[in-house]
């Protein structure tokens, strides 16, 4: 009976019985056992899929209020907040509300809990005073604070409010205080919310909820209320899960935690019939697992059944191993029956071309990582052309005129000076006639290296041409900025240039113009006053005898008096 069922029949028949005896009928009876266990598994599964969602949230939460927090405190250290001028401290609060658009507004408060700018315009006032207010109460104290849900004086609407105060030599002259409505922390919890048919949203300690309701129409905010039980545990601190009746009445998984950090309540639930439906297929992989142990039986008959099989494809299976770790001229010699023979005919074929195409690509790809190395350095070449003087190494005019727009866009953001050195060697004509203009480049490089000595590391050194070279000199006033010209003119006029193995001295002028440049003013025409009036400098330094600096401040012109007063 035995051989007629399985040793006098097909392989794929015999394997077939085997597998109809020894696998499936145990595999129902596992399986019957195991749906007796689905629901269990299927709720630890979907606590653990929804603390996980919560943990994702609650992290978002705390990240976006340290966030906060670190930006409303880098802003109170700004200085112009501690003077109260009112444009430049409006000017520069609604900037901060351009860089962090989740502020609705911010507020400098005075010490006396009255406003004092309000750069929003939503009609706030000056008469609002918010002394009675913890927020205000908490930064006089030294703290920044954020606030539990508060409603609007303004709009009534819910809101947080962030306070930090605001300190001028180590004592608090104010209060810097930043709104947030509430829609955009719930859109954080949105972000990750379980599946069609769950939902998470914040609550209050009453058990109100403050985001929208995903599943009712009308507006929820503030007006549905939790069941007894989870509120009592978040208003408690205490992190839980449970199965329970939602405010909309329906059996629900809930996941829920107190969030101290803004005073809220933070729930995730998923409606339970469909999280048994959605996450039932996985309870069922462990039918499937204890399925595998079965047919452990099939395979011990196989073994048993093949083992005139086995023993050709272990060899052929550890040949092409080889070949996959790139042993590519193992030859296969196999004795066994003819099918198996051409397979090892085929496998040979198989690697022979592998060699021959891999051998390919090894010489293509050195071939691509020498061109590629190659295009690279003729790149940096030609960006380092692009900006630089041929001869000096310096920075050329079209870079150092990029620079200084940069520089006075820059200044005029943060109010600093910004100066230029127009810079000429005094007689340099005497040098080419009398040694040759290989000898005056000669001296044209040195004074370029004198120069680069010379500069700060911020500064900004450049070739305009012939002679002339421009040092541009970010956010220093008027008097550093000589200083830095006139450590440039002495070290020039004490060293000794190599001109055709003669050593020769040599002086430069030097004209410096400094301003702060205006917001409201082209960067272009700033530009080019800076220049003209460095120029102007140079112009006076030559006509006055030469090796000298002329600077001209006018980062006072408002009194009319820079043009007509130089520094010399």
């Amino acid at each position: 009976m035995l051989e007629k069922l399985i040793y006098n029949q097909p392989i794929r028949n015999s394997m077939l019985c085997c597998f109809l005896v020894f696998i499936i009928v145990p595999a129902l009876v596992v399986g019957f056992f195991s749906f007796v266990q689905t629901k269990q598994v299927v709720e630890q599964s979907t606590f653990n899929t929804l603390e996980y969602l919560s943990d994702a949230q609650e992290k978002a939460i705390d990240n976006w209020v340290i966030g906060r927090k670190n930006f409303i405190e880098g802003l109170a250290q700004n200085d112009l907040l501690d003077t109260v001028e009112y444009q430049a401290t409006t000017g520069l609060l609604r900037n901060a509300l351009k860089m962090d658009s989740n502020f609705r507004a911010l507020v400098l408060v005075n010490p006396k809990g009255v406003v004092q700018v309000e750069p929003t315009n939503q009609g706030i006032g000056k008469s609002i005073s918010v002394t009675d207010r913890e927020y205000f109460q908490q930064a006089m104290k030294g703290k920044t604070y954020v606030s539990e849900l508060l409603i609007s004086r303004h709009k009534n609407n819910p809101v947080l409010v962030f306070a930090t105060p605001v300190k001028s030599k180590n004592k608090i002259v104010g209060v810097l205080i930043g709104t947030v409505h509430i829609e955009v922390i719930t859109k954080l919890v949105e972000q990750n919310f379980p599946g069609n048919h769950g939902e998470s949203y914040l609550v209050n300690e009453k058990g109100l909820m403050i985001s929208q309701s995903k599943f009712a129409q009308q507006a929820t905010a503030l007006k549905l209320e939790m069941k007894k039980d989870p509120i009592e545990r978040i208003s408690k601190g205490i992190s839980g899960q449970s199965i329970y009746k939602n405010y909309l009445d329906r059996k629900v998984f809930g996941v829920y935690r107190w969030l101290p950090e803004i005073q809220m309540g933070l729930v995730v639930e998923k409606e339970y019939h469909t999280a048994l439906l959605e996450y039932g297929l996985e309870t069922y992989l462990k039918v499937a697992a204890a399925s595998v142990a079965i047919v452990g039986l099939f395979i011990l008959y196989a073994m048993f059944y093949s083992r005139r099989l086995s023993q050709p494809l272990e060899r052929l299976a550890n040949e092409v191993n080889h070949i996959a770790e790139g042993n590519f001229r193992s030859i296969i010699d196999l004795r066994a029956n003819k099918e198996f023979q051409e397979l090892a005919k085929s496998i040979n074929h198989m690697s022979n071309s592998l060699l021959e195409k891999n051998n390919q690509l090894n010489h293509l790809i050195q071939q691509l990582e020498l061109d590629a190395e190659h295009l690279h350095k003729e790149k940096d070449k030609l960006a380092r052309i692009s900006i630089t003087d041929e001869l000096t190494g310096l920075y050329n005019r079209r870079y150092i005129n990029q620079e200084l727009y940069r520089l006075i866009h820059l200044g005029g953001s943060l109010q600093k000076s910004v100066s230029v050195l127009s810079l000429d060697l005094d007689r340099f004509k005497r040098v080419n006639d009398t040694f040759g203009h290989a000898a005056g480049d000669v001296v044209l490089k040195e004074f370029a290296d004198l120069l680069c000595y010379c500069k700060r590391g911020s500064d900004v050194v450049g070739r305009f041409g012939g002679e002339e070279f421009i040092v541009v000199i970010p956010f220093v006033n008027g008097k550093q900025a000589k200083e830095i010209a006139e450590r440039i003119r002495q070290a020039v006029s004490t060293f000794l240039f190599d001109a055709k193995n003669n050593k020769i001295q040599i002086t430069v002028s030097i004209g410096a113009a400094t301003l702060i440049p205006s917001r409201d003013e082209p960067i272009q025409r700033v530009a080019e006053k800076l220049l003209r009036v460095a120029d102007e400098g140079l112009y006076q330094a030559k006509n006055s005898g030469r090796n000298k600096v002329i600077h001209i401040d006018l980062t006072n012109e408002s009194s009319q008096t820079a043009q007509n007063h130089p520094i010399i």
